[in-house]
C-alpha cells in the first residue's frame, strides 16, 4: 500500500523543539507551493517504487519543509521527519570532521605523518607505506578499492583486517587519480582511535554528535533498531515489483562494522539539517563555533579531481572531492554534496552556501538516486532556477530502470563469458569439498556438498560456498569453472570460480577475479592429525 504521510504543519515546530538542543528555527506554511512539492515527491516515490522517505529543507537558517512519505516497515507504519535511517557514506564527512578536531588539538596532522605511524598494520609497498597520509585516505587517492568484500562480516579486529591489504595489487603511483574506498576511511578512523586512545564511535559522539545536539544519531543498524521510530530496510526483485509495493523487508546485521568510519551512522532529517548547517557555516551552529573553522575549511577544500569533464549542462566543468564531501556547482550555485547507500537505504545531503540552503533526503530502499534528484528539484523550486530537466519524472524513472537493469544483469550472469557445451568436470563433486584460504581475505571459504531439492522435487547433491556469513550455491559452468553469488543488498552478484588441480592430480585451489582484474587464489588447506587435535595447514590436500 502506498500512503502519503504528511506531518501536520502546526506540529512541526513542536517536533523540532522536542529535539534536545535544537538550534534551528522553523518557518513552514501550508502554501500551494509546498503542496506542489508534496505532489511531485509522492509521484516520484510511487514511480520509482520507493517504500518510504523523509525530506527536509533549511533555508536562511529556518526549516521551511520537513515531511515524511510512505511507510517505514511492512506493518504500514508511516515515515515521519523523526524516523531514523542509516545514512551510509554520509558518515565519511563526520569521520573527517572528527579527525579535524583532533588536528586542531595538535594530536594529528593532515599531510605530514605517514598513517602507518598511527596504524602499524596498514602496510603496502614501501613507496605507498612511507608516503600515504590522512589527506590521501580522506580524499580517496590511496588506490585502495571501493569493494570491501574480502573483509566484510569478518570476526577479526580492524588491525588484523588491515594486515590483509598488502596482498592487493595497488599501483605505486601516488595521488594520480581518485579511487573511492570504504576501507581507506576505516583506516583513517583507526588512526584517530589509536592516537586519541578513545574508540572511534565515542570520538564521533564526543566531537560531533554531542556539540551539535544530534541526539537522534548513533552507530549500527542493530542499535538503531532498538529505538522506536526507525525504518526497516527494503529491496525489490524488479522495478515492477517495487512499483507494485512488493518489497522484501531485510534484517539488520553488522555488515558495515569493519568499515564503520565509512558508513555506519544512522540519523534523521532534523539531525542532518543541524549537521549540514554547521558545515555550511564553517563550524558555527546557532551563532556558536562548535567545530574548528580551519579544520572545516580544509574538509571543504578540493583535494582530488573526481570528474575532469562536464557530464550534464547543469553541473560544473569539473568536480572535486574534499574530505567526505563532493565539490561541484549546480546551475552556477556552489554545491557540497554526498550521498549514501547501505543495507537497504539510500540518502543524500546537499549544501548550497551561496543561498544558505541545505537539503536532505533519506529513503529506505537500496541503490536509489531519488534522494539526489529530490535535491535538484527542490533547489530549482526554492531558488527559481531554470527548469532544465524533469528530475522527478523522466530522469527519476530512467535512472531507476537503469539500476534495476544492471542488477538483473549481475544477478543472471549475463556479463559472464559464453558457457561451453560438453565440458564436464575433471573431478567428482566430493573432491572439491574443503576449506580454502587466501591471504587477501579475512576468513576461510568452505566448499561443502549438501543435499538439496531440485525444481522437479527430486533430491540431489550440490556444492555450497560459505565465507564468514555469505552463503551461495556453487553450480557447474564448464570444465573446472563454477558459478557462485555474493549476496549483497544490491542483489546477488554472480561470479566465476575456477578450481586448480595440483601435480598429484587432486584439487589444490580455486581462483576468482577481484577488483582491477586481480586474480585471487584460495589454497586448499590440508588436515594434519597431531594426536588429540587436528590442525589445518597450507599444502597439498
Amino acid at each position: 500500500m502506498k500512503i502519503l504521510t504528511v506531518t501536520p504543519l502546526l506540529l512541526l515546530g513542536a517536533a523540532l523543539a522536542s529535539i534536545e538542543g535544537a538550534p534551528l528555527n522553523t518557518r513552514l506554511s501550508s502554501s500551494n507551493v509546498h503542496q506542489n512539492w508534496r505532489d511531485a515527491i509522492e509521484l516520484a516515490r510511487n514511480q520509482t517504487g520507493t517504500p518510504g522517505l523523509s525530506v527536509a529543507v533549511l533555508h536562511k537558517g529556518e526549516i521551511i519543509f520537513a515531511e515524511g512519505f510512505g511507510n517505514r516497515n511492512n506493518k504500514g507504519e508511516p515515515v515521519t521527519p523523526e524516523t531514523l535511517m542509516p545514512i551510509g557514506s554520509m558518515t565519511k564527512a563526520m569521520t573527517a570532521a572528527m579527525i579535524g578536531e583532533l588536528v586542531a588539538e595538535g594530536k594529528l596532522d593532515w599531510d605530514k605523518t605517514p598513517v602507518v605511524e598511527y596504524v602499524p598494520t596498514a602496510k603496502f609497498s614501501p613507496v605507498l607505506t612511507s608516503e600515504l597520509t590522512l589527506s590521501d585516505y580522506l580524499s580517496h587517492r590511496t588506490g585502495l578499492p571501493h569493494d570491501q568484500t574480502p573483509w566484510t562480516k569478518s570476526t577479526e579486529t580492524n588491525a588484523e583486517v588491515y594486515s590483509h591489504l598488502k596482498y592487493l595489487n595497488l599501483p605505486d603511483k601516488l595521488r594520480t587519480n581518485m579511487q573511492y574506498s570504504n576501507i581507506g576511511y576505516a583506516i583513517a578512523g583507526s588512526a584517530a582511535e589509536n592516537v586519541a586512545k578513545v574508540p572511534y564511535k565515542d570520538l564521533v559522539r564526543n566531537k560531533i554528535f554531542g556539540p551539535l545536539g544530534m541526539t537522534n544519531s548513533g552507530f549500527s543498524p542493530i542499535e538503531m533498531s532498538k529505538r522506536p521510530n526507525h525504518s526497516r530496510p527494503h529491496y525489490a526483485d524488479s522495478l515492477k515489483d517495487a512499483q507494485d509495493g512488493k518489497f522484501h523487508e531485510g534484517e539488520f546485521d553488522n555488515f558495515f562494522e569493519v568499515v564503520a568510519a565509512a558508513g555506519e551512522v544512522y540519523s534523521n532529517v532534523y539531525d542532518i539539517l543541524k549537521w549540514g548547517s554547521t558545515i555550511m557555516n564553517y563550524g558555527k551552529l546557532d551563532g556558536k563555533q562548535v567545530l574548528d573553522k580551519d579544520a572545516v575549511e580544509e574538509q571543504l577544500a578540493a583535494h582530488t579531481i573526481a570528474r575532469d569533464r562536464r557530464v550534464r549542462k547543469e553541473f560544473g566543468l569539473v568536480a572535486n572531492y574534499g574530505f567526505g564531501w563532493g565539490i561541484d556547482s549546480y546551475k552556477g550555485q556552489a554545491m557540497f554534496e554526498h550521498s549514501g547507500a547501505v543495507l537497504g537505504f539510500s540518502s543524500d545531503l546537499a549544501l548550497f552556501p551561496d543561498s544558505e540552503l541545505v537539503i536532505v533526503t533519506l529513503t529506505n530502499i537500496f541503490g536509489s538516486t531519488l534522494p539526489n534528484l529530490i535535491g535538484f528539484y527542490l533547489v530549482d523550486e526554492i531558488l527559481d532556477l531554470p527548469r532544465t530537466e524533469d528530475w522527478l519524472g523522466k530522469v527519476a524513472l530512467e535512472q531507476t530502470k537503469k539500476t534495476y537493469d544492471e542488477m538483473a544483469e549481475s544477478n543472471s550472469g549475463a556479463n559472464l563469458p559464453p558457457r561451453l557445451s560438453n565440458s564436464p568436470t575433471v573431478h567428482p563433486l566430493e573432491e572439491y569439498e574443503g576449506v580454502y584460504s587466501s591471504p587477501l581475505f579475512s576468513g576461510d571459504v568452505t566448499i561443502s556438498l549438501k543435499s538439496e531439492i531440485d525444481e522437479d522435487g527430486s533430491e540431489k547433491s550440490g556444492l555450497h560456498f560459505l565465507f564468514n556469513t555469505f552463503t551461495s550455491k556453487v553450480e557447474h559452468y564448464h570444465f573446472e569453472t563454477f558459478t557462485f553469488k555474493w549476496d549483497f543488498w544490491s542483489g546477488k552478484d554472480m561470479q566465476l570460480m575456477t578450481f586448480i588441480t595440483g601435480g598429484d592430480g587432486k584439487v589444490d585451489a580455486f581462483q576468482i577475479k577481484y577488483v582491477q582484474d586481480q586474480d585471487v587464489v584460495f589454497k586448499k588447506q590440508a588436515r594434519v592429525k597431531t594426536g588429540k587435535s587436528e590442525q589445518r595447514a597450507f599444502g597439498w590436500a
